[in-house]
């Protein structure tokens, strides 16, 4: 690293987000609201400073992956979900399928060590497990460590420290195929929400985001059965990635839209076999998948508008009803955006998904901070990194856990989703705040 290159501002605003980091994950519960979130705008502004100041992208390479080392070593505190993560690689451990049980089903008859020790620490006891096999696998070798829950946080995150690692490797080169600057790639590297978020508490987008840059480097290089293999393993990680798939179609031809689709359906029906091989299992993993439409709801914003002037006049929330209808009015606008989409052109295919991926995050009932991930790479390709700004204000949706009773507030959320349409109506304003005299690799 050549600190020659970096200034006495940088310096400053590296030694200003190593606090906050530090203090994010490790000094800040999720209930502590003024803290969590003073420390978090704190890291922001750190960050906005650096990528304006850091005048080598080798530079924000080696402060990325500082960053994530550090984060990798802190126990998820923001999410649950490391808990379920546990669960269901100790259940594949049992040798049973996690998606033939619930919890609660499971426990009554496993009434042990580490359920007895696990169980309660889980929030969603009743549901099935809504995760894919490559989860399931790295959770299985996290489970091995389930009486330890900080050596198993340690081994189900390596994994995604390694993605991290990997895709700020390959996004600066990626970019630049894209006839995209590198410097780009500097608001990936340095993003407070997916080191603290993403990297910090355990969530699987890291490798999502991996599988998916490793799939546009095939692309380029022309390895389209490769290519169809890698987004394969991307969509079973997480399944938010399928959005890419009817773009994607009119974005090759020929002989290279078989190549991709064929790889893509063999290894999706392989890497899925854990979950239809069974129809009782593939029920199950639907059902889940569902409540995201009809139960849960957090950190929306249409929805609540809707929901909420349904129920001063049904009495009752209509989420049952209005979330279906909207996740019905999010495929007419991807139909849409199909439509109008030109064929032959991949980077025509991924702003499509970039206003897909947007239009169901606005229509959609449940919008934690670390979905936005994939909207950020995809802004990133796209040349519209609207949710780099969005990732700075979307942390007041924590604010939701400030007490025991689980109260959202309606002037933050309102206030998030303001600054976010400014940021995509308002395009100079992001510019202004995402400049950079980075000009080498």
């Amino acid at each position: 690293m050549s600190w020659a290159r970096i200034n006495s501002i940088a310096v400053v605003a590296v030694v200003l987000y190593l606090f906050a980091e530090i203090a994010l994950l490790f000094m800040t519960p999720r209930d502590e609201t003024v803290q969590l979130l003073t420390v978090y705008f704190a890291m922001c502004g750190a960050y906005l400073v650096l990528y304006q100041e850091v005048r080598s992208i080798r530079s924000a390479a080696f402060l990325g992956v500082l960053f994530r080392g550090i984060a990798w070593l802190a126990f998820p505190t923001l999410s649950e979900d490391l808990y379920r993560f546990i669960w269901d690689g100790t259940v594949i451990l049992e040798g049973v399928n996690p998606f033939a049980f619930t919890p609660i089903e499971f426990f009554k008859e496993n009434l042990h060590a580490p359920f007895e020790q696990i169980f309660p620490l889980i929030n969603s006891t009743s549901y099935y497990s809504v995760y894919p096999t490559v989860i399931q696998v790295i959770s299985a070798f996290g489970a091995l460590a389930s009486n330890d829950l900080y050596l198993s946080s340690l081994i189900i995150k390596l994994p995604l420290l390694l993605a991290e690692i990997a895709t700020i490797w390959m996004l600066p080169q990626v970019l630049l195929k894209f006839n995209i600057s590198p410097k780009y790639s500097v608001l990936y590297m340095l993003n407070p929400l997916l080191i603290i978020d993403v990297l910090g508490n355990a969530h699987f987008e890291a490798l999502m985001i991996f599988f998916v840059v490793l799939t546009l480097h095939q692309i380029q290089e022309k390895n389209f059965a490769l290519a169809g293999g890698a987004l394969a393993l991307s969509v079973a990680t997480k399944l938010f990635p399928l959005l890419m798939i009817p773009f994607l179609w009119k974005a090759f031809k020929g002989k290279d839209r078989l190549q991709f689709f064929a790889a893509f359906i063999c290894s999706s029906l392989i890497l899925f076999l854990p979950i239809y091989y069974k129809w009782d299992y593939l029920m199950h993993f639907l059902e889940s998948i569902n409540l995201y439409f009809l139960q849960f709801e957090f950190n929306a914003s249409i929805y609540y508008v809707v929901s909420r002037l349904g129920e001063s006049l049904v009495g009752y929330n209509p989420i049952t009803v209005v979330g279906p209808m909207l996740g019905m009015l999010t495929a007419l606008v991807g139909l849409y955006l199909w439509w109008r989409q030109p064929w032959g052109r991949l980077s025509a295919a991924l702003r499509s998904t970039l206003w897909l991926s947007l239009a169901y995050y606005l229509l959609g009932t449940t919008v934690h901070p670390w979905y936005i991930s994939f909207l950020i790479i995809i802004g990133i390709f796209s040349r519209r990194p609207f949710a780099v700004i969005w990732s700075v204000v979307v942390f007041v949706s924590y604010s939701a856990y400030e007490t025991s009773i689980y109260e959202e507030n309606m002037i933050l959320i309102a206030l998030e989703y303001l600054v976010l349409a400014l940021a995509i109506f308002y395009p100079k304003f992001t510019r202004k705040l995402i400049t950079s005299p980075i000009r080498n690799l």
